[in-house]
């Protein structure tokens, strides 16, 4: 019996094409991840932040931009939310940051009051 090339089968495929966007998606997002703190002799409680607050397990809280989550089983993570114009004429303009809206927009730099168009993009 003699077998002809074989093609790789839609699921693979599939996983492989799912895989990628995970990665593209996780580079582009800024994002952090934090273990569970765990002491000898006692199981961790929940997730310690940045400024040594302890969170529960199962919990979501937004500061300054950035979003995060409390899990018992991967521990502390947080993505910046920021949204980001880009393909933009940078010579021709300037990116402007606006903390209350976590969104960064880009400005003509001889009008400023005069936006740039832009593809916006959360992330970076």
């Amino acid at each position: 019996m003699v077998l002809g090339p074989t093609r790789p089968s839609k699921n693979i495929i599939q996983h492989i094409l799912l895989a990628l966007a995970l990665f593209v998606t996780l580079c582009d997002a800024q994002c952090t991840f934090k273990p569970l703190e765990i002491s000898p002799g006692h199981g961790p409680k929940g997730c310690r932040d940045s400024k040594g607050v302890m969170h529960d397990f199962d919990t979501r809280w937004q500061s300054n931009c950035v979003s995060c989550s409390c899990d018992a089983r991967f521990g502390l993570s947080c993505c910046s939310t920021v949204i980001k114009p880009m393909g933009y004429d940078t010579f021709k303009c300037v990116e402007i940051f606006n903390r209350q809206s976590c969104r960064i927009i880009a400005v003509q730099k001889v009008n400023p009051a005069a936006d740039c168009e832009a593809v916006l993009y959360q992330g970076r």
